[in-house]
């Protein structure tokens, strides 16, 4: 008989796995998912004069990697598009550095990103780079959830739940955590660009999928989280009065 209360902790699982290895691999190729980022950088490329076909109109920041490229127009009515032209190696402890993004080409000439842009970036290296080692946590946890689930599935053993809710517990605090993280960069740190960029032509804006997707992975984490709970901890009322009246018949 198909187990329904297993099935449903499992699904959610699932689900939240794919979108957070879609969130943390995003913006690893170029084109793949760069639109699923964690903020959008654009430069002031425009006021570069003769050098400004060696600029970048923005860079877009993932968990692992950055994207840049250039911004423009096929038709009148379709509006700005953008054109990514590469991405960065990618890497766990990946940190954006505008100052290493600049290209040689202008930074021969002498122009610079505003310093207190660098030290925004700077500042943020750290929990940019513990958000991302926090998504890994997730994403392992999630997976070995859905490894236990199979192994009971398959070869049902006493204590498979209390594995499987302990990883579903790990996966969620993970997944939450990097996904508060992710959404105080993309409000206040956003903020903070734009409000020292004011002058310069340098502002951000943060990505509205990659926090869609994040927060999705969340919920499905904890009714996953729940359900798992509740079919590990509270007893199976019907198995009990199955025992109870096998008792009173014996």
């Amino acid at each position: 008989m198909l187990d329904f209360k297993g099935l449903f902790p499992t699904v959610t699982v699932f689900i939240a796995f794919i979108i957070s290895i879609l969130c943390l691999f995003a913006g690893t190729h170029r084109n793949f998912l760069d639109g699923v980022d964690l903020l959008t950088l654009y430069t002031p490329a425009g006021t570069l004069g003769t050098i400004g076909s060696e600029a970048h109109d923005f860079y877009s920041i993932h968990i692992m990697s950055y994207c840049q490229g250039t911004l423009g127009t096929t038709t009148p009515s379709a509006g700005v598009i953008r054109n990514v032209t590469a991405c960065s190696n990618r890497t766990l402890l990946s940190s954006f550095d505008p100052t290493q993004a600049w290209p040689k080409e202008i930074l021969a000439q002498g122009l610079t990103w505003p310093r207190v842009i660098s030290d925004d970036f700077h500042a943020l290296k750290l929990t940019s780079q513990v958000m991302g080692v926090l998504y890994c946590m997730g994403v392992g946890a999630m997976g070995a959830a859905i490894l236990v689930r199979v192994w009971a599935t398959l070869s049902p053993r006493l204590g498979q739940g209390l594995f499987e809710f302990g990883f579903f517990t790990l996966g969620s605090l993970s997944i939450s955590i990097a996904s508060i993280i992710a959404t105080v960069i993309a409000f206040e740190f956003v903020a903070l660009i734009n409000a020292h960029g004011k002058g310069s032509n340098v502002s951000a804006h943060y990505g509205e999928k990659f926090l869609g997707m994040t927060w999705a992975a969340v919920g499905l984490l904890v009714a996953g989280s729940v359900a798992c709970f509740l079919n590990t901890f509270v007893p199976n009322r019907a198995a009990s009065a199955a025992a109870f009246e096998k008792d009173i018949e014996g």
